[in-house]
């Protein structure tokens, strides 16, 4: 999770400009794409949150006329739609470790950019994203991704993007500096020991701090995330009602509108009762 807060306290200059920088956090997750971006001087910078999804406009399920909050890009010359809902598309959802290697990540990246510069902007002086304390501890996936988000992006056809510069940080420190930049008593968290828990939907992350410096033997991450406990759901309502189940893809959209059932074979399922079941096998798991 990145957090708006103390990304745009100090302005920042490139090259001899005096203007402020404009600084975009992006953290492109297995579910949503979370943004926020202005002038590092800005005191409400602009917030965003769109579905991680994304596909080859030709895949789009029914009509390929984008829907609003969609978002048209080019992709290595093709065209791909982003912002996409769940089962909008006939592709099959990216969900493994290698995520920012993968073209829907891309695609959301060009798309998210895009969106980011508006009113005829077309560079980005420092852009902020995270990876899983896990792979934090890889310098070489850390290098990978600073190296393929920093230069000129082919958005679209007759658009391109530069960014300047790219900073790349534990998923959950984003967290801590929105506590260290609207918490009063600051002093007090320099004193204590700080955990902050990043649920996500690949991955849950967790980070220790002491004293403002993350205590790495006591952070990491696992993959009993979200995606597990949407599987462990579907799978228990596959033992009661039959077939393959309703979808991770059902499950996780109703939950996100945060209605209690779901509808399959023409019936309301509760969903209640196999999400207890669901968090008891995937909870105590190591």
């Amino acid at each position: 999770m990145l957090s708006s807060a103390t990304l745009f306290e100090r302005p920042m200059t490139r090259k001899n400009h005096t203007a402020p920088a404009f600084v975009v956090g992006l953290d492109i997750g297995y579910s949503n794409v979370k943004r926020v971006d202005g002038y590092a001087d800005a005191a409400d910078p602009t917030q965003s949150i769109r579905p991680a999804q994304a596909a080859p406009l030709h895949s789009l399920n029914g009509n390929a006329t984008l829907k609003e909050g969609e978002h048209y890009v080019q992709l290595d010359g093709e065209p791909w739609a982003a912002f996409l809902s769940a089962g909008r598309a006939g592709v099959t959802r990216e969900l493994h470790a290698d995520y920012p290697a993968s073209k829907a990540y891309r695609a959301l990246f060009n798309a998210s950019i895009s969106e980011a510069c508006g009113e005829g902007r077309n560079e980005i002086d420092h852009l902020i994203t995270g990876l899983p304390v896990s792979q934090m501890r890889q310098p070489q996936l850390v290098e990978r991704l600073t190296a393929q988000l920093t230069g000129t992006h082919q958005v679209a056809p007759q658009r391109e993007i530069q960014v300047h510069k790219v900073s790349v940080l534990p998923q959950p420190v984003g967290t801590l500096n929105y506590i260290y930049s609207t918490y009063e008593a600051t002093d007090d968290l320099d004193e204590g020991v700080i955990l902050v828990l990043d649920p996500g939907f690949f991955s849950v992350d967790w980070v220790v701090f002491r004293r403002g410096d993350i205590v790495r033997d006591s952070s990491d991450s696992s993959m009993e995330a979200m995606s597990a406990l949407l599987e462990a759901i579907n799978q228990a309502i596959a033992r009661e009602f039959g077939g393959p189940g309703p979808g991770r893809d059902k499950i996780e959209i109703a939950l996100q509108r945060g209605k209690p059932y779901i509808q399959l074979y023409g019936s309301k399922v509760e969903l209640k009762p196999f999400v207890d079941q669901a968090v008891a096998i995937v909870v105590p798991r190591p």
